[in-house]
Parts: C-alpha cells; structure tokens; sequence
C-alpha cells in the first residue's frame, strides 16, 4: 500500500494504491526508513500482560485529573494509537539523540517526551526523552502545546530543532517536548512519540510536519513519500521520502483524488462481502498509518464481523475458558463448590467483568445439571453466556483455523476492486504462548462531522 503527494513545490496531491507489494531493493534518489512492526499493539500487550494492564489502569486513575485538564486540548479524532504497529527511528538534536516515532498520516505533529517530565509522569520514565541542554541547535519557543487522542492526551511546550530522517536533516523544526502523557495508550506502547504525516492545517500550534521542511528545505527530489508494509513481526518495512520504490510494488497506480486537506481523506466508493455492501453509496474515508486496523461505524463492523465469524474478544476467550475447564467446573458444581470460589480455582477472576461472567456461568450451569443435561448441553449453556459479553473497543476474535474457508473483502476506490483475502484482513498475534486471530475490523463510535467514518 503507497500513498504519496505529488507535485514539486508543496505536499499536495492524490493518494495512491497498488495491488501487490514486493520485497527491498535500493533506489537512487530516496530517502529510505526502515519501517519496524511492533510484536504486539499497545491494545494487544495489554491484554497479554496483565500486570501491564493493572498498571495502566492505575496510571489512567491517578492520572484522571490531568487528562480531564486537557478535554479542551485540540482533538485528534482519527485514532487513539491503541493500535499502532510500525515505527521509524530518528534523531533529534546536534548530538542525534534517537527516538522511535509512529510515522502517522492522521495528525500533523512531531512531539516526543521531554527530559523536563516530572517524575510522577510513568509514561515519560519508560521511555526516551529529549535534552535540550545536550544539544547546540537547540532554540527554545515556549509556546504551550496539547493534543487530545481516543485513549489519552499529552501536553507540554513547542521547541526549535534540527530534525534528523534517515540521511535527511530539516533545521529549524518546530516540535513539542511532552511533559505531560495521562492516558493508557503511552503506557503500553513501545515506541516514544508521534511523527504526523498529515496537511498543517491540523497540526496544533500550526506547527509545520516534517515532510513539509524536506519539501521546503529542498532536502527531496520529489515532494513524495510511500509505505511499504512488511507483516511479520520483527521484519523490517519501509518509509520512502522523495519517491517511490518500484521494487516493493507491480501493477499500476491507482489514483484517488483527496477531498480535504486535512487529513488524506478520499472517497471509498464501496465495503462488500459477497452480495452485502456495507457502504451504500460511498463513503468518506482516511488513509491512517498508525492504526493497523480497519475502523469505521462500531454497529456496521459488527455485522461486518458476524459475517466472518469472528466474536468479540471476551466472548472469544469466554469459549475457550470452557472448552479447557468446563469439565472442571461441572466437577466442582458436583461437589457443592459456590460459585465465587469455583471461578477463583479456574483462574477466570483474573478481571471483575471476567469473574461475573464465569459466575454467571456456573449458576447457569447449575440449572442444567439439575435437570440431568449432559456434560457436552451444560458446557453449551454457560457458552450461551458468553455472547452476553460486551467486547472491549469492538475487538473480535477468529478460528486461526478457519481463514481458508472465511469469505474475502472487497474495496472498490475508483471504480477498481481491491480484495483483501482473510489472510491481509486478520492479523495473527502470539497471546501466552499460542496464536491467536484478530479480525482487522473495529468499530468505534461515529461523532458529528468532520470526522470521517472509515479509517
């Protein structure tokens, strides 16, 4: 997947896509980036480590007041980087101190933690920050700077750097020193701050991104950039400044007018499986490089979702808790064992809204061994409860060994059909051990315009 602007004297233009990416090879006049993906999202270390996840939560309480502070702070509606996967390395400074950014087309800013974080800001200890002291290029601003995302906020003051990509400089950058991050995405996530890729006119401050010091600085050949998506975990991608790379694609551009400048917004003319559109006569949407999920209105992902046989993640994990140890349970219930204490033995009170569940799970159960049932009616009845569960942020699960027999997707920019297999569609994540499947479509809340409903 490419996107670029084309056009030598601003960063302005059209979006472009191809139908096939290849692997790496060198290119004359580009500035290259390798491209690391993340093992896991913020959302999926979370998940994944439970103690993490308890010290998020406490994070996101303790630091309640700050956030509740910032609600004012300019928004950032596009996404929350609960899910953001792929990172670039730059430096910042005179002595080149390195940080992991996302290089994101959904906002506009360069910030990164800031040496000046007190010590109580948890997310600025686990992660590098910048000293303007250790740096001679360094030229202090001031101005205050806030930005508010889906999971959390940040906030500090604007400084003036020189900004170093690959084997670009731009000088005189404008940037922000965060000294404040309240929230749980900054907790989680392994890398340090945001670079934005999208148009100034939504960058806080008016603070121009990067990409537009390359094009003015003359630092570029061609005012463009491209992404080049490498899957697997630990393999590198790549982030292309001032061109394309005809080594990571084959086949023809396909060429999508921008309907704002804002973010790279276009139409997307149709969302199908099979015979069942899920975007009646077109859609806006947003070419987003710090999500790896495709989001749009939470109850039409759901039926997105019901007709690839994916369940919400709790539910997920709800069936798979039963098929270990409902025999346990039924075992534990035969011995007049309550409830509470059942579900403790199990190990599913891990969470308050897990241990409700199991709960609930046995008093149904109870039930059906009453009145005689088999092992295999009662383990289907405390499933029944599981599809009670709400799934967190419309995250659903699949059968890793089903994705032959799952359906595909078809995308329709242009007039041209893109089709995304179960395989480009489902992301496989390693969770305690094992795999597990991940359908590539969440849903969120759709708020009042501008905000596009497909990301």
């Amino acid at each position: 997947r490419l996107l670029h602007t084309p056009g030598k004297d601003e960063p302005s233009g059209m979006l472009y896509l191809t139908t096939a990416l290849l692997g790496a090879l060198t290119a004359d006049g580009l500035v290259r980036m390798p491209l690391r993906k993340m093992d896991r999202t913020p959302r999926q270390e979370l998940r994944a480590n439970p103690e993490l996840a308890t010290l998020a939560s406490d994070w996101a309480d303790y630091s309640k007041p700050q956030h509740n502070e910032l609600l004012g702070a300019h928004p950032v509606v596009v996404h929350n980087f609960m899910d953001a996967q792929y990172f670039i390395e730059i430096s910042i400074g005179s002595n080149g101190q390195k940080f992991k950014v996302v290089p994101d087309t959904g906002s506009s800013n360069l910030w990164v933690p800031s040496k000046h974080c007190p010590v109580t800001q948890l997310p600025c200890d686990l992660h590098s920050k910048y000293d303007s002291s250790a740096s001679t290029t360094y030229v202090k601003n001031g101005t205050k700077f806030s930005i508010q995302y889906g999971s959390g906020a940040c906030a500090g003051f604007i400084s003036e750097e020189s900004v170093t990509v690959g084997d670009v400089t731009v000088e005189h950058q404008l940037f922000a020193e965060v000294t404040k991050e309240p929230g749980i995405a900054f907790i989680a996530a392994h890398f340090d701050g945001i670079m934005g890729l999208a148009f100034d006119t939504i960058s806080v401050t008016g603070a121009p991104p990067v990409f537009y010091g390359m094009v003015e600085q003359k630092k570029l050949d061609k005012a463009q950039f491209a992404f080049y998506l490498n899957r697997q975990a630990g393999g590198d991608g790549e982030l292309v400044f001032g061109g394309t790379d005809p080594a990571h694609y084959t086949g023809d551009f396909t060429y999508v007018n921008l309907t704002s400048k804002t973010y790279w917004q276009f139409d997307m003319d149709s969302l199908a499986i099979g015979d069942t559109s899920f975007c009646s006569g077109g859609c806006h949407a947003i070419a987003d490089s710090g999500t790896s999920l495709l989001a749009g209105p939470k109850d039409i992902v759901k039926e997105i979702n019901k007709k690839i046989g994916a369940v919400g993640v709790f539910e997920g994990e709800c069936d798979q808790a039963i098929d270990q140890v409902g025999d346990k349970i039924i075992d534990q219930i035969l011995s007049k064992v309550n409830a509470s204490t059942i579900c403790n033995v199990v190990g599913m009170c891990k969470t308050t809204l897990k241990c409700l569940a199991c709960e609930a799970a046995v008093n149904s159960a109870k039930h059906k061994i009453a009145s005689n049932a088999s092992r295999e009616h009662i383990k289907d009845e405390m499933k029944s409860v599981c599809k009670l569960l709400p799934s967190p942020e419309g995250e659903a699960t699949v059968d890793c060994n089903k994705l032959d027999s799952m359906p595909n997707v078809d995308i329709v920019l242009a007039g041209k059909t893109f089709t995304l297999t179960p395989k480009q569609y489902v992301l496989e994540v390693s969770s305690g051990g094992e795999a597990e499947c991940i359908s590539g479509f969440i849903g969120f809340g759709v708020p009042p315009p501008p905000r596009p409903p497909w990301v």
